[in-house]
């Protein structure tokens, strides 16, 4: 049985609390394994948390259900963490800080120090972000990726894509084999945009 990870879709806890949504998809490239997905929470103080695929039972384009409860998610890695840059040369100037900014009128002159943000993920996986572009062979951008499908094994099969074309827009699920390099906010594939565009459509 398939499942499908939508960007936006409502993330769902075991004893049933809205835990936010889905942001991003975290993937090997090589093996094409799904190993993570970013769920965020909150709108102004917003946090985002890394969830392992193996607490996924339940995938569809508008929700996704989880195995743990609500509590547990605050337990989870943080997708990113935040640094004060120092100017320091330890560790590339980078290090976590504790920063209290003077109140009143002395508040201006103590502003806050840079701020650098890392992701928490391997550094052989990528994070699909919303709205990836599609690019073909040619180079040419042909879409944008809406979901990534997967297997009960949490491989990644397929890639829900709406494309655009002379006659206009079209959803069409592209083949995982295709891929040939994935990026940050894109994914290369090997075919060509009428290989693509004769993909059968789907609905949905």
């Amino acid at each position: 049985m398939e499942s499908k990870l939508r960007w936006g879709a409502k993330v769902l806890s075991y004893d049933g609390h809205d835990l936010g949504k889905l942001t991003r998809v975290v993937l090997h490239p090589k093996s094409g394994d799904v190993t993570h997905i970013v769920v965020e929470k909150g709108v102004f103080n917003r946090v985002a948390k890394l969830v392992p695929i193996s607490t996924v039972f339940f995938a569809a384009s508008d929700e996704i259900r989880l195995k743990i409860e609500a509590e547990e998610l605050d337990t989870l890695q943080n997708y990113e963490e935040a640094y004060f840059v120092t100017g320091d040369s330890t560790e590339g100037g980078l290090t976590p800080l504790y920063w209290l900014r003077p109140v009143g009128d002395y508040s201006e002159l103590y502003p806050l120090p840079p701020v650098s943000t890392t992701s928490n993920i391997s550094e052989d996986s990528k994070a699909l972000e919303p709205g990836c572009s599609l690019m073909t062979a040619e180079g040419k951008e042909i879409g944008r990726i809406m979901s990534v499908i997967m297997d009960d094994t949490g491989h990644m099969t397929h890639l829900a894509v709406e494309v655009k074309g002379s006659s206009g827009k079209s959803k069409k699920l592209v083949p995982v084999d295709w891929i040939c390099e994935i990026g940050e906010c894109s994914v290369k594939i090997s075919a060509s945009k009428v290989m693509v565009e004769r993909l059968p459509d789907q609905s949905g």
